[in-house]
């Protein structure tokens, strides 16, 4: 037991107020009364030594409190303030410094390291700061540090209004007569541990002690410097502002030489170049490389925010400037622009350098950037990619400003330091503190539809909630602003969603059933508890939401689709009676097939038809009542339908049982299908055609006669047409002969005189031909037609009638005309029918037959004969296709007729048109053939 001297007359009142342990072993004492023996001691050996500093006598102190921190800092409270002492340093935090009160009754140091002390006027808390701001509370004169600079030996060079310098053993006024001025601008230490200095216009260095200003040979200052840079030849480069912008090259603390616009452009930053010369951050927003007096430009786009405002040589060889769009760099030729589309926070760098690590640490508008070297390197490679960076913001001690001059600099110690325009900040890379306590997870509060439910395992929320706040936080006292958080609730998403910094979760759709709540968070380094905390509750149904009401549901839906169906059972047989009746009463034969053909049905009009029973025409039965000449074409018929989906159609004699004779029939059907588009089965009906085809037959055969009596009038014509080749052909003989009855038979014109003769025949035979084809009787033959070779056959044929009549025949056939769709002779024969009633309308006055043919809009080809005749009969132009109506005294009246049921059997139309002068016009229209219809 220790009993204290300085105690022994004050036995109950305050006495030790606190002990703590030591770093080495030994005991701090606090004594709440000052003088000798009291205040602060230090328990050594078992005797008691007063704290002694420069700065403080711990035997004047009243102390109240005591901790010793993880960090072996000793903590003392007293009546007038908290001391931090470490070794012989001591810091003293009162009112004036912002504690919020002198009286300090309770210090606590929790498990992050966050000291929190309990004083007369609230709860302070202390932490230390991983970016460190030197201002006026710490030496500095003014806190307007627009420069900084660090010396091998450990100092650092800071520039506001005067010159100042950070010495071990803190800040201090420069005590040499620095040059006087309003603001220091540049400042450098160059490899002979000279100082650079900028001061207003001019520029001095420092060497022994002294300051000596560097002019311009005339004597005059050089202008406000903004760079200043050593190669590695040990020249001194300056960045001078005269006016002009003047580059210059300083070497034995002399000026060698001097660049000015337009040899150099205007610059902003300068930087050495590793290999030889320097870099130029252009203000252009480009970069420049000068070396033996010349400037090679690296061009970045004309863009007002790549103004430099910081350039450096970083360990990789690259050269790297900090603008308002981001950091412009080269390597090794290649140009790249690292911006916050590669995961910057924000784009305007004011100040950048590389560390003793390799890694590059950026002074950004947002806060201080550090990018790891294999960061950098992954960079380069690939240009697009996010980079994993680290920053320090407001709440690790950044403070946001712009230096204009030199923003940063590298102690030897490692340490680095930036001047940003109002304070003078340090960081120290190496030894930057990291939490790593995860942060404890706590869910606090519940509210459905605005009502809050007490936090326990058992909530169970009321049907139909709609409105689901959770609310939750995490126990982080170093940076509770960077507290990030995930959540996820079983049986409603499907994985952690990210809530960032919001302590707060909502749903609003969430149907009846169990769930669970978890939350996991990490602290501001990024270090997450990953067990966090869980929360389960479930949400009642409503009535019409339980099983035993969905049961009851489907039974009834069940039971109603039950009805349905037995109601459209009756519907469907109902239906299907009606149609039974209808297709058994219809006045056809009618019949259901497999897709193959095969028969599943036959009305009674079919059995009664052709005498067999329903079971002999069902399957392949029905094939015995189809005439034996017809029953391969119906069976191709069907297997063609059958392999193209298409309608079936086809005509074929079928059987009559009543009298044994064959007659006409024409069979219809249609597909059915199924979902998928397969045939299941077909529908079809057999009407008798035996009456149309009698009508048919005797119109072909009123055609033929028609035929043959315009033949009969174009006798005269064709034997003319005929005489000229056969009379060629007798004289071409004739001098065949004479040639080889010669004493030296002339062979070769015998030869040719008998080829003629061959061609002559050959014309001959071929009006014979046509003749006889118009003449021939036979049945329609559909095939592709050239309209031009038709109208050219027609021409040969009524050449000499027309002649002979004084009739002109002009043709207007449009080019590329496509072929149509027809039987030749048919088409013939209408042609010519026209044709001569044209000719023979004009045989007193003679006159003009045209026939033209064109394409029109509805794709037809359209066919137009033409006269300057008589023109249509007045008052019965209507019925000129009338059969038996004529107008010429030894007419038919057929002719016109027949043409018209020609062209209609054809797709087309036929009509007659009066001129606006003499005589009229009769046109008609044709389908294309399949391989001329437009693609």
């Amino acid at each position: 037991m220790y009993r204290l001297q300085t105690l022994q007359s004050q036995a109950g009142n305050l006495g030790v107020a606190g002990i703590t342990r030591a770093a080495d072993g030994s005991v701090w004492v606090g004594i709440a009364r000052p003088g000798k023996g009291g205040g602060l001691q230090h328990l050594i050996n078992g005797t008691l030594k007063p704290f002694l500093a420069p700065k403080l006598n711990g035997e004047t102190l009243t102390v109240t409190a005591l901790l010793s921190d993880h960090q072996e800092n000793l903590w003392v409270g007293t009546l007038h303030g908290v001391y931090k002492i470490r070794g012989k340093n001591v810091d003293l935090y009162g009112t004036a410094e912002g504690l919020s009160g002198d009286v300090v009754t309770k210090i606590f140091e929790d498990r992050e390291g966050n000291i929190w002390v309990a004083t007369s006027g609230g709860l302070d808390m202390f932490r230390d700061l991983r970016v460190k701001s030197i201002s006026t509370r710490e030496g500095l004169n003014e806190d307007a540090v627009e420069s900084v600079a660090a010396a091998r030996d450990g100092r650092v060079w800071v520039g506001t209004s005067r010159l100042q310098v950070i010495e071990p053993g803190g800040v201090s006024l420069n005590t040499e007569k620095a040059p006087p001025g309003n603001q220091v601008t540049g400042l450098f230490v160059d490899r002979a541990a000279h100082l650079w200095m900028g001061m207003d216009n001019k520029l001095f260095v420092r060497e022994g002690g002294t300051f000596h200003q560097i002019t311009k040979p005339n004597g005059s200052p050089l202008g406000m410097i903004f760079g200043i840079a050593e190669d590695s030849d040990r020249n001194i480069w300056v960045e001078a502002k005269g006016p002009p912008g003047t580059l210059v090259r300083i070497r034995g603390l002399k000026i060698q030489e001097m660049f000015s616009p337009p040899k150099t452009p205007f610059t902003g930053r300068i930087v050495a170049d590793p290999q030889r010369g320097i870099w130029l951050g252009l203000w252009s927003g480009n970069l420049g490389r000068f070396r033996d007096g010349k400037v090679q430009t690296f061009r970045f786009g004309e863009n007002p925010n790549f103004h430099f405002m910081a350039i450096t040589a970083a360990s990789d060889g690259s050269i790297l400037g900090g603008t308002a769009s981001g950091v412009v760099a080269w390597k090794d030729g290649k140009q790249q622009i690292l911006s916050e589309k590669n995961g910057l926070p924000c784009n305007y760098v004011s100040g950048l350098i590389t560390d003793d690590a390799g890694n590059l640490w950026l002074f950004a508008q947002c806060g201080l950037i550090e990018i790891p070297q294999h960061q950098m390197r992954q960079w380069w490679e690939h240009p697009e990619s996010k980079l994993d960076l680290r920053v320090f913001d407001i709440f690790d001690g950044f403070r946001s400003g712009l230096g204009h001059f030199n923003t940063s600099a590298k102690t030897p110690d490692g340490r680095l330091w930036f001047a940003n325009g109002s304070v003078l900040q340090v960081i120290d890379p190496a030894h930057v503190s990291q939490n790593i306590v995860p942060p404890p997870v706590k869910i606090h509060a519940l509210v459905a539809d605005h009502k809050e439910y007490p936090i326990d395992s058992g909530i169970k929320l009321p049907a139909l909630t709609r409105d689901l706040e959770i609310d939750y936080t995490a126990l982080s006292y170093a940076a509770p602003q960077k507290v990030l958080f995930r959540y996820m609730l079983d049986g409603r998403d499907s994985g952690f969603q990210e809530a960032g910094t919001r302590r707060q979760a909502f749903y609003n759709d969430l149907r009846p059933g169990h769930y669970r709540f978890h939350v996991i968070a990490c602290n501001n380094d990024g270090v997450w508890n990953e067990v966090g905390a869980s929360l389960g509750f479930s949400v009642l149904p409503a009535y019409y939401q339980t099983n035993w009401f969905r049961a009851l549901w489907a039974a009834a839906f069940l039971a109603l689709l039950w009805a349905v169906y037995q109601v459209r059972i009756r519907q469907l047989r109902s239906e299907e009676q009606k149609f039974r009746e209808a297709v058994e009463t219809m006045p056809a034969l009618a019949f259901i097939a497999r897709p193959d053909g095969q028969r599943t049905f036959v009305n009674s009009r079919w059995v009664e038809y052709t005498g067999l029973t329903e079971k002999q025409a069902l399957g392949w039965g029905w094939q015995v009542a189809i005439h034996p000449n017809d029953l391969s074409r119906a069976l191709t018929t069907w297997q063609e339908s059958q392999a193209s989906g298409n309608t079936l159609e086809y005509e074929a004699r079928i059987l009559r049982s009543a009298d044994g004779d064959y007659r006409w029939f024409q069979t219809r059907a249609v597909p059915v299908r199924d979902k998928r588009g397969k045939i299941v089965k077909w529908y079809g009906v057999i009407n008798d055609i035996e009456d149309r085809k009698r009508v048919e037959q005797l119109q072909a055969n009123l055609a033929h006669v028609n035929r043959v009596s315009t033949m009969g009038e174009l006798t005269a014509s064709l034997a003319h047409e005929i005489k000229q080749p056969i009379g060629a052909a007798v004289t071409n003989a004739e001098a065949c002969a004479r040639f080889l009855d010669r004493d030296q038979p002339d062979v070769l014109e015998a030869r040719e005189a008998a080829l003629e003769t061959v061609k002559d025949a050959g014309r001959a035979a071929h009006i014979i031909d046509r003749v006889r084809a118009l003449y021939r009787k036979g049945s329609s033959q559909m095939d592709s037609v050239d309209v031009n070779e038709l109208i050219g056959e027609m021409l040969l044929i009524l050449r000499n009638d027309a002649h002979r009549h004084s009739v002109n025949i002009v043709t207007n056939v449009a080019d590329g005309l496509p072929k149509v769709m027809a039987d030749r002779v048919q088409l013939q024969q209408v042609l010519m029918n026209l044709m001569l009633n044209g000719i023979q309308a004009m045989e007193d006055a003679g006159g003009a037959l045209t026939i033209k043919a064109q394409l029109r809009q509805d794709v037809q080809v359209q066919i137009s004969v033409s006269d300057t005749g008589v023109g249509l009969p007045a008052h019965e132009a209507d019925h000129i296709f009338d059969a038996f109506f004529t107008t010429k005294p030894e007419g038919s009246g057929m002719g016109l007729a027949i043409s018209r049921s020609i062209i209609a059997s054809h797709g087309g139309r036929v009509w007659a048109s009066a001129n606006s002068g003499k005589g009229a016009t009769f046109h008609f229209t044709l389908p294309l053939a399949p391989d001329s219809l437009p693609r």
